[in-house]
């Protein structure tokens, strides 16, 4: 009778890997993964008995030496990094031009050093983080420049009197409102100031200005027939004269036009007067125009 052999049934053979029990596989990989481990504990054993020998002593050492500035670990790791990241461009670029760009750089640095000590910047590269931003918005991180319009320049009024001369109106529509509008959009303003100044020759007479100067402004009101008995009050009728000029021309819509007075109190350019003056002076009997951003209203600070 012919014996029957149990590794010829198919439930046994379902069990088999490669002729081997799963047991036996089981076994085979334990013993692959415990000699894998002991080749990496030697390894180990090998790179602590170095370090032990005074390498990690010495590497700590030469780190220190090469970043004093640096104080943890992972300044450290930082200060690896970049130095890898030095020696990768080098080879890169090539020993020549490296060292070239490295002596520009310097010499850039040395600038950037000196440029935010002379700012009061005690951060060169908060320094130059600012300078970069401001020079990316252009003019429009700029103050922008003021128009000066005087007699002196051929911008004249009537004797006395706020009226602009034909010759000045013309002035203002072909020439100083297209600068103006360049101005503006250059340095992103949409404020325009219209300042009137005077010179000290004192004047005399009856004063509409509390009664008709803001219907004058308003253009509800002839320019011609407002009076003033004093520089302060003829230096905003003119500016009033100007302004109402300004705003009527389609070019300055969406820009705020302001009048203001300087009087006799301020001498070209940005001066006080003394009082010392009483002649007729040209250049004092001006107009300037200013542009600003609008700001927003601040509550002045309380006393304790």
């Amino acid at each position: 009778m012919p014996q029957f052999d149990i590794r010829q049934d198919k439930p046994y053979r379902r069990g088999l890997v490669l002729g081997l029990t799963m047991a036996e596989v089981m076994i085979l990989l334990i013993f692959v993964l415990l000699m894998a481990l002991g080749a990496a504990l030697a390894k180990r054993d090998k790179v602590l008995a170095a370090m032990n020998d005074g390498v990690g002593r010495k590497l700590v050492e030469m780190l220190q030496a090469a970043y004093p500035k640096a104080s943890t670990p992972d300044e450290y790791f930082k200060e690896l990094v970049r130095a890898i990241e030095a020696r990768k461009t080098l080879e890169s670029v090539g020993q020549d031009n490296a060292k070239a760009n490295l002596l520009e750089d310097a010499e850039l640095g040395r600038k950037l050093r000196k440029a935010a000590e002379n700012a009061g910047s005690q951060d060169p590269y908060k320094f130059a983080d600012a300078a970069l931003k401001k020079a990316s918005l252009g003019k429009k991180g700029e103050w922008p420049p003021f128009f000066n319009l005087s007699e002196a320049g051929g911008y004249y009024f009537e004797s006395g009197k706020a009226t602009l001369r034909p010759e000045f109106v013309d002035k203002l529509r072909t020439s100083v409102i297209p600068s103006l509008r360049k101005y503006v959009d250059d340095y992103d303003v949409d404020v325009v100031e219209v300042i009137g100044h005077t010179d000290e020759v004192p004047m005399a007479g009856l004063s509409n200005l509390d009664a008709k100067l803001i219907a004058a402004s308003a253009n509800s009101y002839p320019i011609e027939y407002l009076r003033s008995t004093d520089n302060a009050g003829l230096a905003i009728a003119r500016a009033v004269a100007v302004v109402r000029v300004l705003r009527a021309d389609p070019r300055m819509k969406g820009i705020t036009v302001l009048p203001l007075s300087g009087a006799q109190l301020i001498v070209p350019i940005d001066r006080a007067a003394d009082g010392s003056s009483t002649m007729g002076d040209q250049s004092r009997r001006r107009i300037e125009m200013r542009l600003r951003r609008s700001t927003e209203q601040i509550a002045a600070p309380q006393s304790p």
